[in-house]
């Protein structure tokens, strides 16, 4: 029984060696993340380029086949019709320019990265129409990095309905 228990110990205390030093590994794979940044700049460029002209054509080719976009108080937006729609709406709303401001890039592989950060809405005047968080799961596809899952969140708290 002793014998067994030191055994049963001994296999654990190497399993979970194994697992650290494996686990350490795949944390030393190096990214260059300054590239995947300039790419993600550049579609942010592009963005905005959209939100100025009102080129829905545009903000499509922000976003990989298969995008999601999670908008604040709103179902899933899923697909080019939907995503068009979303820009439309905004664009009527008074969207000409968001700002984004990156805080942190991390999970980055070949295929994936996840950016956070911050953003602000501004209208045709520089007005600011909103401010608030996001996080942005990135892909690389063959035209470059596209956003593949984007949601986003107000800090402007939600409005609550009147009393009766």
């Amino acid at each position: 029984m002793k014998t067994t228990l030191i055994k049963t110990s001994i296999t654990l205390l190497f399993m979970v060696s194994l697992f650290a030093a494996t686990a350490k590994g795949l944390n030393t794979i190096k990214h260059d993340s300054s590239a995947v940044k300039s790419a993600i700049d550049k579609v942010d460029k592009t963005y905005n380029q959209a939100f100025a002209t009102g080129d829905s054509a545009l903000i499509l080719n922000c976003y990989a086949d298969g995008a999601v976009l999670m908008p604040p108080n709103s179902p899933v937006i899923s697909g080019w019709n939907g995503i068009s729609a979303f820009f439309k709406f905004s664009y009527k709303a008074g969207v000409r320019s968001v700002v984004f401001k990156t805080a942190q890039l991390f999970g980055l592989t070949d295929q994936y990265a996840t950016e956070q950060g911050t953003y602000e809405v501004f209208d045709a005047n520089n007005t600011i129409l909103d401010k608030g968080k996001f996080l942005v799961v990135w892909t690389k596809t063959s035209d470059g990095w596209k956003m593949y899952r984007d949601m986003f969140s107000s800090n402007v708290p939600a409005m609550r309905p009147a009393k009766k």
